[in-house]
């Protein structure tokens, strides 16, 4: 195996941009997600209504 073999490609910003956007896109997901379950807890009356940093600030 040569150096340039073992060397990832170079990343365009285009290939940058479109990584960055996919991670984006995980993490709303998965804070969609999270919202979800907070609001089915609270609901469910298992979590306290609320803002979770409200007892923080105090």
């Amino acid at each position: 195996m040569t150096d340039e073999a073992a060397q990832p490609a170079p990343r365009t910003v285009d290939s940058t941009i479109a990584g960055l956007q996919d991670q984006i896109d995980q993490l709303t997901s998965t804070l969609e997600h999270h919202q979800r379950l907070f609001e089915r807890l609270r609901a469910q009356g298992l979590l306290a209504s609320g803002e979770p940093d409200d007892e923080r600030a105090s």
